[in-house]
């Protein structure tokens, strides 16, 4: 009998909602303000749901929570950093949990104490020459065709260049640069792996989201009366999205 499926383990960029509050009301006000801004982009998409900054001691309604996400059409996938104590309440309401992305750990080294310099012996060494071995490039990939709305294109390596259209509704990821030769809609990911010099430039800005390094940006209505259908570069300064005009 053949294998009916496969079980495998892979890597997906997520979005992350910090929650800051349990005033679930605000944070629904809050919410919709947002979608309203970019429907296309908050359209079916997955968001893991932070709760570092709750309390133990908060009376959070996982329930509500969920349902307010999946009325806003988002899909909630899991929580990640639960405070203990809230951890059975939250498995009642059928959340999934992801573990918390902790700092690497930094083990210290017991002191020495300071040896005695040893006498200095003068020898002559004799030199060879050495082979310099080049870095290799990491290729870029071109695609020449239309990226259509619903479409994702993501390159594990090097630089992803677009000549044609990114239409609405589509989504570009790269671990390095973003080039658009013409319209720029969807959604452009740059430097997914955390590569904070990658950068997205574009003929034409008309774009939903963009994203370099995880630090994100919805164009909402003021960014686009700035810069749409402006050729752009975008880049990370200081953890905050800057468009600048390239010509």
């Amino acid at each position: 009998m053949s294998k009916c499926f496969d079980l495998k383990g892979e890597v997906f960029t997520a979005t992350v909602l910090y929650l800051k509050t349990i005033d679930l009301k605000a944070v629904e006000e809050a919410l919709v303000a947002k979608v309203k801004i970019s429907p296309a982009f908050f359209n079916q998409i997955p968001v893991v749901v932070d709760l570092s900054e709750i309390d133990a001691r908060d009376n959070l309604d996982f329930t509500w929570l969920k349902n307010l996400l999946i009325s806003n059409r988002i899909i909630p996938v899991a929580l990640r950093s639960v405070p203990e104590a809230l951890e059975s309440k939250a498995m009642k309401a059928d959340w999934a949990f992801l573990p918390e992305q902790n700092a690497p750990k930094t083990v210290s080294q017991p002191a020495q104490k300071p040896q005695e310099r040893p006498p200095v012996v003068e020898r002559i060494v004799e030199t060879k020459e050495v082979e310099v071995v080049k870095e290799v490039a990491v290729p870029s990939t071109v695609v020449t065709h239309q990226v259509r709305s619903g479409q994702q294109i993501a390159i594990p390596s090097g630089d992803l260049i677009i000549i044609n259209t990114v239409n609405e509704g589509a989504e570009l990821l790269a671990t390095g640069n973003i080039h658009v030769y013409g319209p720029l809609r969807g959604r452009a990911l740059a430097g997914i792996n955390g590569n904070r010099s990658a950068r997205i430039f574009c003929q034409s800005l008309e774009a939903e989201l963009v994203s370099i390094a995880g630090q994100y940006k919805v164009i909402d209505e003021e960014i686009s009366a700035l810069w749409t259908g402006k050729a752009v570069q975008i880049y990370l300064e200081h953890d905050e999205i800057k468009i600048e005009r390239i010509f």
